[in-house]
């Protein structure tokens, strides 16, 4: 077997080997990224060291509710799913990420999104309101979601607890600074989040928690999985640089888990 030959029987099982990990067939939905955890006090430079390391920047705020059923199975199963709002409320999409894994430091996920969601656009009126009474969650769940996302979640969750979605427990706004350093076939986009969590419950609206997340994802035109592996030692190396320089935490929660996590025991 000559190397070309090697190389694609390496990368094939080890493709497999992953989606197996995660309970998917297709490898165009695996996302791998590094998580890591930011003072308040660090946020300034570490924002300056990436604009110098970065090949392009980008600024973006995020809206996002994050939903599960009343028992909290989605929590409890390590996977999340969230309505995400962009420009301003405009494009509401569903995303969906399945239970993972933590190999070598990076988290490794399903990643599905439903695209932009028909019939949900904000008000153009005084009350500047999004109104879910004509699509309710189980509609979006029945009759929006690709066939990919769909049977991922029947894979995970299974049937009945899909059936059971109907709360959304926690809200996240959060500002994120985008950075992209092009590694041959494949791109690193670290990034800096502050995120503003809040839980809601009967008792009202709660401040949850606000902290700040270093976050490094390795994507790649495509959504090539062989590029993001062949790459990996790019975002890993880039990553020491960061902690040599900043002695950043490793953070093995997604934020849906961070943010829940502190009301594990009340709920």
């Amino acid at each position: 077997m000559n190397t070309v030959d090697s190389s694609k029987k390496f990368f094939s099982l080890l493709r497999g080997r992953i989606c197996r990990r995660l309970g998917i067939s297709n490898f165009r939905f695996v996302e791998i990224e590094s998580k890591k955890r930011v003072l308040p006090s660090q946020a300034r430079d570490l924002r300056k060291f990436l604009e110098k390391k970065a090949d392009e920047t980008k600024s973006a705020f995020f809206f996002d509710q994050f939903l599960d059923t009343p028992r909290m199975d989605l929590f409890k199963r390590g996977a999340s799913m969230r309505l995400r709002y962009k420009r301003n409320g405009t494009q509401v999409y569903l995303q969906y990420k399945g239970p993972g894994f933590l190999e070598d430091g990076l988290l490794y996920r399903s990643e599905f999104s439903s695209g932009r969601l028909p019939n949900l656009i904000l008000e153009e009126s005084h009350h500047d309101m999004i109104n879910f009474q004509k699509t309710p969650i189980r509609k979006i769940l029945s009759s929006h979601l690709p066939r990919e996302m769909r049977q991922a979640l029947r894979d995970h969750l299974g049937a009945d607890v899909v059936s059971r979605i109907s709360v959304g427990p926690i809200l996240s706004m959060y500002q994120k600074e985008k950075f992209k350093i092009t590694k041959g076939s494949a791109f690193l986009e670290p990034s800096l989040d502050r995120i503003f969590a809040f839980q809601i419950n009967a008792g009202g609206l709660h401040p949850l928690s606000t902290f700040w997340e270093y976050e490094n994802e390795i994507k790649a035109e495509g959504k090539s999985l062989d590029a993001k592996l062949i790459h990996l030692p790019d975002l890993l190396d880039f990553d020491r640089k960061v902690q040599k320089r900043f002695d950043l935490k490793p953070e093995p929660l997604d934020k849906y888990h961070r943010c829940t996590s502190i009301f594990q025991s009340k709920l």
